[in-house]
This record gives structure tokens, C-alpha cells and sequence, in this order.
């Protein structure tokens, strides 16, 4: 019995894996990535994504959906992807400071160097850009869940106080980070690592911890 497509939702708010929730979309997402970073969004056809997986276009169907779904899945995979790339630098770090503007500088150039990103800019922008601006709420609350894995790792780590509402403050910090690195031109000059690790040290990290509240005794 064919699979059902799978439900988007669920893995654009992180849930789970597309691969995990659907054996074979990796080959698609694989061709559709490539595929999307040659010739862009538009002039793409889900026959043309079939035909670098080696599959038929029904088979792209079953596994993913319509172009649409495709698109999303391999947003959402490039998403995961960058949190997995953050996780990875920040998890060794010994203090708070240092996983902030890690992170931080991380993902704007993660972002900004992101293959996909750049070409989807250049040849679909007006296709592209309302996904991860004004249709951008499922890849917002991926981060903002992710950044709040970051704050309570840092508990866990004693490096953090408690936070009075680490759902608002993470909010806040991935807000910050998607205008860094859509519009990175603007009178604050963050360009390199360097610029951006100085930035966060001066006002994210501040930002943090002032949002902390005494622990209370036994925690």
C-alpha cells in the first residue's frame, strides 16, 4: 500500500525528521536541493526533481507531495540542519557568553553562506522570499524551540539563572538573528565573525541575563 505523504507540519515545527517520518525522502529532498540551487524554484518541475532521484513523478508524490510540499521539506531540512551545525559549536563551550555570541555569529553566517539561500535570492525572490519572511511562522518556531534548548542547556550547565520567560527572550534573540542575516547592510556593521561575536558579547548576552531570576533554594 503506497505511503502517505508526509504531514508538514509536523516536521516544519521540528517534530520529527521528513526522513524519519517517511523512508525515501532523502533521495527527493537530496534532488530537489540540488536542483533548486542549479536552475531555482520556478523553472523547476517535480519531473525534473524525479528525474535526478532516478524516480518517477508519482513515486516524488508519494514520498513528499506536490512541489509545494517539496520546497517546504527542504527548508525545513536546511533549518535542521543549521540547528544541528549550532548545537554542535555551542554544546563544548564553558560559559554563557561564549555559547551566545557562538551561536549567534553561527547562524547569521550559516545563513548567509547557505547555497540555497543565496541562489533562491538571486533567481526566486519573489517566489522565495515570503517563506522565510511573512510565511516564515513554522521555521520561526523551529528556532525559537531550538533557542530555548540552548537557554535550558546553559541551565542544566549551571551557567544560567533561572529565566523569568525563556519562550519570550529566545523570541527575541531569533528575531534579531533573521534581520542580521536578511538585511545584513545597515548602520551596525556586522560582516565577519568577529564584528558579530563583539555584538552579541555587548548586547545579547546582556540581554539574557538580565531576563534571569534568582533560583529558588533546592533547585
Amino acid at each position: 500500500m503506497a505511503s502517505e505523504p508526509l504531514p508538514l507540519a509536523s516536521a516544519l515545527a521540528g517534530e520529527s525528521s521528513l526522513e524519519e517520518l517517511n523512508p525515501g525522502v532523502a533521495e527527493v529532498l537530496d534532488a530537489a536541493l540540488a536542483q533548486f540551487e542549479e536552475i531555482g524554484i520556478r523553472r523547476s518541475t517535480i519531473e525534473d526533481i524525479a528525474r535526478r532521484a532516478g524516480i518517477d513523478r508519482v513515486t516524488v508524490y508519494r514520498r513528499v507531495g506536490s512541489k509545494d510540499d517539496v520546497i517546504q521539506g527542504v527548508i525545513a531540512r536546511e533549518a535542521r540542519r543549521l540547528i544541528a551545525h549550532v548545537n554542535a559549536a555551542t554544546s563544548p563551550l564553558p560559559t554563557l557568553e561564549q555559547r551566545i555570541t557562538t551561536a549567534f555569529a553561527a547562524t547569521v553566517l550559516h545563513i548567509r553562506r547557505n547555497a540555497l539561500f543565496n541562489r533562491m535570492v538571486a533567481l526566486d525572490g519573489d517566489t522565495f522570499l515570503p517563506r522565510i519572511t511573512t510565511q516564515a511562522s513554522p521555521l520561526l518556531a523551529m528556532g525559537i524551540a531550538a533557542a530555548v534548548g540552548l537557554l535550558e542547556q546553559a541551565q542544566a550547565d549551571g551557567l544560567l539563572e533561572l529565566l523569568s520567560d525563556p519562550q519570550e527572550i529566545s523570541e527575541i534573540l531569533i528575531r534579531l538573528v533573521h534581520s542580521f542575516a536578511l538585511t545584513p547592510d545597515g548602520a551596525v556593521k556586522l560582516q565577519d565573525r568577529a564584528a558579530l561575536e563583539q555584538f552579541a558579547s555587548r548586547h545579547l548576552t546582556p540581554l539574557v541575563m538580565g531576563h534571569g531570576r534568582p533560583r529558588a533554594s533546592g533547585d
